[in-house]
């Protein structure tokens, strides 16, 4: 089984979070481990607080938002959540209604001060999928989801959710110039397997370094995934779907994608180490993966996608900067 690429971090939940985490039943906790298993290209390592294991027994609300985007901070933000009946089985919609509630520090009750509708978005692979939404917000600290749907039977849904806001991004802020990595292309290899773990590569996405494609004057899509190593099955088919944009818009913009492990074709057992991902991880400062950046023409972060990205929301993203 290949691992994760996520970094080790300790996460500090926080009272609120650590509250709504000890209202969660075993079941829905298990679906919460199935979520970031599958939102991730492994098994992630995270480490949550000591008092945060919650109680046994079947207590606890009937459904859950269980947010899988990491790098959340002041501004607008594409909030990807899953949703978990207390069984740990996903719940799957067209559409949800998101409030976001600010939690003040100690007991104050949270105020709402951002709210959205998501859309269901299907994973290539399997049945399965996420929500996603745009929320905007404007203080640091905790946070928690109020989610509303109806189930495929019609039954009504609502699910709770807490994430956590910084003040900055760990990935380049949007509006941010774009780091000027030098990544590997196809004409330094005299085969793509040493520089990509894509089964069938599309050698368009190897012509350019992220930098020359910066330095062309022409907007950038570049893609951080690891087909090969990705146990939630959508790193791969987030490269095709850079393909398949790339067809659209060919000639107005440059597409790249950027493996995130060294010497991909020798890596033994599916266990890339600890220490093998390529220079641009650390320039990007990448938590987990698939990532995916659109970059304008002047070389800034226009848009930023952490987890599956659709190629529709690529499109629009895309259509924004040409």
């Amino acid at each position: 089984m290949a691992t994760c690429v996520w970094r080790v971090r300790y996460i500090d939940l926080g009272r609120p979070l650590l509250k709504l985490f000890r209202q969660l039943p075993f079941g829905m906790l298990g679906g919460l481990l199935l979520l970031l298993a599958a939102a991730c290209s492994g098994t992630p390592t995270v480490t949550l607080g000591p008092t945060a294991t919650p109680p046994p027994g079947l207590n606890g609300p009937e459904y859950g938002a269980i947010v899988i985007t990491t790098d959340l901070a002041l501004g607008s933000n594409r909030v990807v959540f899953g949703i978990v009946d207390r069984n740990g089985m996903p719940v799957r919609s067209q559409q949800a209604k998101v409030r976001a509630l600010y939690l003040p520090p100690g007991d104050a009750p949270g105020v709402e001060r951002a709210s959205g509708v998501a859309e269901f978005k299907k994973w290539p692979a399997g049945p399965q999928g996420v929500f996603s939404t745009v929320l905007e917000f404007d203080m640091t600290g905790f946070w928690q989801l109020d989610v509303t749907t109806t189930g495929p039977d019609g039954t009504p849904v609502m699910a709770q959710g807490a994430l956590q806001v910084k003040e900055q991004s760990d990935t380049p802020s949007l509006g941010s110039p774009a780091p000027q990595s030098v990544t590997p292309t196809g004409d330094e290899v005299d085969d793509l397997a040493t520089i990509t773990s894509s089964t069938q590569p599309d050698p368009d996405l190897y012509k350019l370094s992220v930098h020359q494609a910066l330095a062309s004057g022409k907007p950038l899509v570049v893609v951080f995934a690891t087909p090969a190593f990705c146990v939630s099955a959508t790193c791969g088919p987030q490269v095709e779907v850079l393909s398949s944009v790339k067809e659209k818009f060919a000639g107005k913009a440059n597409f790249i994608h950027v493996e995130v492990f060294k010497d991909p074709n020798l890596i033994q057992g599916g266990r890339p180490p600890a220490d093998g991902t390529v220079p641009a991880v650390d320039e990007w400062n990448l938590p987990t993966e698939p990532w995916t950046f659109v970059v304008d023409k002047e070389g800034r972060i226009s848009a930023k996608f952490e987890q599956f990205t659709t190629g529709e929301e690529i499109e629009k993203a895309l259509n924004e900067v040409l």
